[in-house]
């Protein structure tokens, strides 16, 4: 009657834990997925991207990472997910945080800095930001992204939503659009200009920069605020990636050198 009276208890707060918010993810196999989707730079090769981040992941346990191309699917996919890390755009996580209780964990480095600022290019043509609204944009961001940063740059809401936006896969192409006049002006990072000016100094000359938009956080990785506290382990590997040969090469896929700890006044900056 005891061991049965026992069990019986043993159950009950089984059951109990179970019911608790994320105790059913975290009671599962321990797999955790990996949920990737940025509104600032196109993929063009999902399937490789996913191939290269799972082999690598693979060494350290069960995970898998997931990448999307389309917002509404990755934001469907992780609604209710516990068990879980979200690569996402800095821009894209102050939109969802507070509806997805988010904390952002990492933030992205390129070239020893945790910002980026976007600014709009056009060649001699059109030199000025008059000349450039009644032309085509070239941008490697997706279009919701793109009009966000034109609405800071035109300081003019209908006119980021009339200009016709051409998406191109990297800042690369975006400049070369222009060069190519096949966009009168291109939406980039200040970084892509500086590399320009090492890869084609002909091109460069040729371009002249008609307006910024506001400094903003690379890429984060966050999660879930029930996982959090859990995820200390596959946040250091994920650190540990820009030590590691193999690790480095799959950062460049997503256009980073690594990541560093979000610190109060990027949570500030995200939260704001």
């Amino acid at each position: 009657m005891t061991v049965s009276r026992g069990w019986c208890l043993a159950l009950i707060l089984l059951c109990a834990w179970l019911a608790r918010p994320g105790g059913a993810a975290l009671a599962g196999s321990g797999k955790i997925t990996l949920y990737f989707y940025t509104s600032e730079t196109n993929i063009n090769n999902f399937k490789s991207l996913k191939m290269e981040f799972d082999g690598y992941l693979s060494r350290f346990g069960d995970y898998e990472f997931q990448p999307f191309s389309s917002r509404e699917t990755f934001e469907s996919q992780i609604r209710g997910k516990v068990n879980c890390l979200l690569f996402m755009s800095s821009w894209h996580f102050g939109k969802i945080y507070r509806e997805y209780n988010l904390k952002p964990l990492l933030v992205g480095v390129r070239e020893g800095s945790k910002y980026q600022r976007r600014v709009l290019v056009a060649g001699a043509d059109y030199a000025d930001l008059g000349s450039v609204r009644s032309g085509t944009v070239a941008s490697s961001a997706n279009v919701a992204f793109t009009r966000g940063i034109l609405r800071e740059i035109f300081n003019d809401a209908p006119a980021a939503e009339a200009v016709r936006i051409l998406t191109v896969p990297k800042d690369i192409d975006a400049l070369m659009s222009v060069g190519f006049q096949m966009a009168r002006s291109a939406l980039i990072t200040e970084n892509a200009l500086e590399n320009l000016g090492r890869i084609d100094p002909v091109l460069h000359s040729r371009l002249k920069v008609v307006g910024y938009g506001g400094q903003s956080l690379l890429p984060v990785v966050a999660a879930p605020s029930g996982f959090a506290g859990q995820a200390g382990r596959v946040v250091s590997f994920i650190r540990q990636m820009a030590g590691d040969p193999d690790g480095t090469d799959v950062i460049k896929m997503i256009d980073l050198d690594g990541w560093e700890p979000v610190g109060p006044s990027e949570i500030a900056k995200l939260e704001g």
